[in-house]
């Protein structure tokens, strides 16, 4: 790739259909398996509803997965703009992805259900397959947002967001309450 890209998750409405086959894609692409569980994107399925949210890696600018590393197997490459996680070097500690979480994020890092290794989304060497056949057409592979770390939030607080657009909330006035 030649400029920093990111997948993009469009958490608007209509959104995410829940159909997961982001998750197929990706656990194809990389593991040759049709399997949701060797994916590095993960949906979460929220109610009322069903809200389904998609999460993956944002690529924050100060990514506290890779600082949080202590064995250096998880690293950014500034120069083709790609996470990576050296199989060899992952203890699978789980760090890096406690990490994400404690920092505000999405918690975006799978682990591979046999080796117990750190997966993350190197957008498939810039042809994402999540976002390429995503029908409902809420991934998008763009150029790096300048706020990357906006888009990166738990799944629980998007969802939360949603359901307030969706089924918003009337106080109860009169009572004194909601």
């Amino acid at each position: 790739m030649e400029n920093p890209m990111q997948l993009f998750v469009n958490h608007n409405l209509p959104g995410c259909s829940g159909c997961r086959i982001c998750e197929k894609m990706c656990a194809l692409q990389h593991e040759k398996k049709y399997n949701e569980a060797y994916s590095r994107i993960q949906v979460y399925q929220f109610y009322p509803g069903p809200i389904d949210v998609p999460i993956v890696c944002q690529y924050c600018d100060d990514r506290p997965c890779v600082s949080a590393c202590p064995t250096g197997a998880l690293t950014y490459d500034g120069d083709t703009f790609q996470m990576t996680v050296d199989e060899a070097l992952c203890t699978s500690c789980e760090l890096c992805n406690q990490a994400c979480i404690d920092a505000g994020r999405g918690g975006c890092i799978t682990f591979h259900p046999q080796k117990g290794i750190a997966q993350i989304c190197d957008l498939c060497g810039g042809d994402p397959q999540c976002a390429k056949y995503c029908p409902s057409n809420t991934l998008h592979f763009l150029p790096l947002s300048r706020f990357p770390k906006r888009l990166a939030k738990p799944a629980q607080v998007i969802a939360s967001r949603i359901a307030d657009q969706f089924y918003p909330v009337k106080k109860k006035i009169e009572e004194g309450r909601w």
